[in-house]
């Protein structure tokens, strides 16, 4: 904890002096201005100047921290106030500290407007385009939520739902069928609620991403999805987890093989991922062909590439389900 904090320490601290440095940067400019412009009217001494600098340099550095105090003391955290700060950059925290990605001008981006976004009388998101309502509420189950009264559900305006149909364990790389998965296909379509599945990998190796896929497409052998098949890739926060050496380059290839192969059985690919495994474990430039699905649990768009589903909270609550549920908004 020590350690966390200290780099989280060394981290604020840079960040503050590099803004202090810019602010007196364009402040010192502009008083470096004034004094030219002033020159056919006024002569300064080098004792004057330097004055002028060292209030510039004042200002600077004031003008910067009582930004930065003002923003915090609104109650805006650490990373929402960096993220204002470097808009050209994904801010991530993560291992410690807070990481800068470049955004990638070569990935397509999204559209959403912020503005478009409201809260129905349930306080759940719907998305709304020139006046009409264009997104579907939604939600993703496991046997976590154990038995679901379906026909609650869908009064409470679920319109689809991704049910984890397999997943395989971060520390022994046992792979299992969800208990609940086919119980939940065959209620939730039996109200009519549109339904996917998802595949929670921890896979390391092809031999193993591919025993997911052919796993669940056997599973799935009689059923029709209305939806895609998921590959949820998550990094564990567990220093064991076995998928944490795999490289970028490694764990894209293992994305990729899956969506080939539930693709080529007939099916709708499509991945999950968060902020950190989109902005610093995935070569997303690999992978602009397959549908995502986005995880972030901020009221904002801030996540600036495409994406069709957006899990936006992991603490829902909805009739019919005992205990929280993700809810899920797809956008277009």
């Amino acid at each position: 904890m020590r350690r966390a904090f200290r780099y989280f320490l060394i981290s604020i601290l840079s960040i503050v002096f590099t803004l202090i440095a810019v602010g007196v940067i364009y402040i010192v400019a502009d008083t470096h201005s004034r004094i030219q412009l002033q020159d056919n009217k006024e002569t300064y001494s080098t004792e004057e100047v330097e004055e002028l600098m060292s209030e510039a340099k004042a200002e600077g550095r004031k003008g910067v921290l009582d930004s930065i105090k003002e923003s915090l003391e609104n109650g805006n955290t650490v990373i929402s106030v960096l993220k204002s700060l470097y808009p050209e950059y994904i801010v991530v925290a993560a291992n410690s500290k807070y990481n800068f990605v470049e955004i990638n001008d070569e990935l397509a981006k999204n559209n959403f407007n912020i503005d478009n976004l409201s809260e129905d009388e349930l306080g759940r998101y719907v998305y709304s385009s020139d006046g009409e309502l264009t997104s579907r509420f939604g939600i993703d189950v496991s046997s976590h939520q154990g038995d679901i009264d379906w026909e609650a559900v869908k009064a409470e305006g679920v319109e689809f739902v991704f049910v984890r149909a397999v997943y395989r364990g971060y520390g022994t790389g046992k792979l299992v069928v969800d208990e609940k998965c086919l119980q939940n296909i065959e209620g939730a379509q039996a109200v009519g609620i549109d339904v996917g599945v998802y595949v929670f990998s921890q896979a390391i190796s092809q031999a193993e991403v591919l025993e997911e896929a052919s796993t669940v497409i056997g599973l799935l052998d009689g059923y029709t999805l209305q939806l895609p098949i998921v590959f949820d890739v998550e990094k564990v926060a567990d220093s064991s987890a076995r998928t944490n050496a795999l490289t970028v380059q490694e764990r894209t290839d293992l994305t990729k093989a899956f969506l080939e192969a539930v693709k080529n059985a007939g099916y709708q690919p499509m991945f999950y991922h968060n902020t950190e495994m989109g902005a610093m474990l995935l070569d997303l430039t690999q992978l602009t062909e397959y549908p995502k699905w986005f995880a972030g649990y901020n009221r904002e768009f801030y996540w600036p590439y495409e994406y069709d589903i957006w899990q936006y909270s992991e603490t829902g609550r909805v009739n019919g389900i005992n205990g929280n549920v993700d809810l899920d908004i797809w956008l277009q």
